[in-house]
């Protein structure tokens, strides 16, 4: 907000605040807004968005049981929907670096609720009469238990809604390049040397087979992260909010997002631990490094285009170079391995936030939040890139790749079987020495007729299952 703007002014326990006038947030935000501008990074919108929703629904579940008035419940159940859906995003100012527990988000989005409940009721901003951020938008609750919770909805809402869906469309992407070139014989390579052959399909469904054992994995966190702290108040005891609540607000967060949510018997495991959200962190951390690990296989083998590997062409995108003119590099690629070394670095945040709560509190959760709930964004983000800009568009060289298969020294693994290990070895020797192929070596010693080459070296044999005899 402009500085020249007009400005409001509030009362709180802490004495007089001035608003900007247009703002929907309250004295607590203001202060917040104030006293921590760490980094311009504001809170995940998915976090606030879930905590309108657990806000929705113990408004509605407060009406119901006679603790709200009807229609105070129901505006405030109303507005909160609408902060759900981004409708007032603009009135969630507040950094990523503030205070432990998100106290200040907790109590934005209830000045923010209370607002627009009470300018719908034809009160004004900063009045708080009917409707209280306090009294009534956060009748039941304590920060200490709506951050925890809209924490594990929110991961939850990005997994299944981003991040799932598009691995799932990586995946299939990379199963129809293993089919298109499940014939294509490579040389294979291990520590970076030439190895035994290899097709496309191989490689591909390897890509495939690693990112669906992972898909396994993540499918099951949205059921670790639909159990919730609800009603646990500020030290897990559950003080000062009615017992019968919580499992209602979890029924009415159920139907609101068409899935089961439950309320946990033990409110305090998630206020104070952090099992679940470092168990889902790991799981994202494993698909992003396993990420970074085929991004840049496929830019070692798309190098070149005329000196390096060559074995693939990718989409060119845009000029690689400054001073080089037509170069062009795998940019794709490289944004996703960079992706994935910041994953792996929240990952390293999230592990440390855990170990840094105290007592009965964590008091680390926004920096949690926007570690976990970021990482899914992006990784979602950059499958999304990799198959549209990489995948899809990948094709091997076939040509090029048939042309170099019968240089591999590799091959005489192949005569193993016929003369042993040691004479085979002399074999892959003497080709290396004297800047031949195999065959002609094999040949040349006599361990071979001619018309036993494509019995014993045929490069397509050596990438089936068995021995040759």
């Amino acid at each position: 907000m402009e500085k020249d703007k007009a400005m409001r002014v509030e009362r709180d326990t802490m004495g007089e605040v001035e608003i900007p006038s247009d703002a929907l947030w309250g004295s607590n935000t203001e202060r917040a807004r104030q006293n921590l501008p760490i980094s311009n990074r504001l809170m995940p919108e998915a976090l606030l968005k879930a905590l309108a929703r657990i806000k929705a629904c113990y408004a509605k579940a407060a009406g119901e049981n006679n603790y709200l008035a009807d229609n105070i419940a129901n505006v405030i159940e109303t507005k909160a929907l609408e902060v759900a859906d981004g409708q007032h995003s603009k009135h969630f100012p507040l950094d990523v670096f503030q205070t432990g527990s998100g106290t200040s988000s907790n109590m934005n989005v209830n000045e923010v609720v209370a607002n627009l409940a009470n300018i719908s009721l034809g009160s004004m901003a900063g009045d708080y009469k009917p409707v209280h951020p306090n009294d009534h938008v956060n009748f039941g609750q304590s920060s200490n238990d709506t951050i925890p919770a809209a924490l594990n909805l929110a991961a939850l809402d990005v997994m299944e809604n981003k991040l799932l869906p598009e691995l799932g469309l990586l995946i299939e992407a990379w199963q129809k390049k293993a089919d298109e070139y499940k014939e294509v014989v490579k040389t294979g390579r291990t520590h970076l040397q030439d190895a035994l052959p290899i097709t496309f399909g191989h490689v591909f469904g390897a890509y495939v087979g690693v990112l669906k054992r992972l898909q396994t994995s993540l499918t099951q966190t949205p059921d670790l992260l639909s159990e919730l702290p609800l009603g646990g108040t500020a030290v897990g005891t559950g003080f000062q909010a009615p017992e019968e609540l919580p499992p209602i607000v979890a029924k009415h967060l159920s139907n609101l997002l068409d899935r089961s949510i439950t309320a946990c018997e033990e409110p305090l495991v998630f206020m104070s631990g952090r099992p679940v959200v470092t168990d889902v962190m790991g799981r994202v951390a494993a698909l992003a490094t396993e990420m970074q690990r085929i991004a840049n296989d496929v830019r070692m083998m798309a190098s070149g285009p005329r000196l390096g590997y060559g074995e693939l062409t990718i989409p060119s995108l845009q000029p690689g170079s400054s001073i080089m003119p037509g170069k062009v590099n795998p940019i794709v690629c490289e944004s996703v391995v960079q992706t994935a070394m910041a994953i792996c670095g929240n990952h390293a945040t999230v592990l440390a936030a855990a170990a840094g709560g105290q007592f009965e509190l964590n008091v680390t959760l926004p920096v949690t939040a926007d570690a976990l709930i970021g990482s899914i964004e992006t990784l979602s983000q950059a499958c999304f890139v990799f198959r549209t800009r990489v995948v899809e568009g990948l094709v091997v060289n076939v040509e090029d790749v048939g042309r170099d298969l019968n240089k591999g020294l590799a091959l005489a693994t192949s005569l193993i079987s016929k003369i042993g290990y040691a004479e085979a070895a002399k074999v892959a020797y003497k080709a290396h020495n004297d800047g031949t192929n195999v065959s002609e070596a094999a040949v040349e010693m006599g361990i071979l007729q001619e018309d036993e080459v494509d019995k014993w070296l045929d490069p397509t044999k050596l990438t089936k299952k068995g021995r040759l005899s």
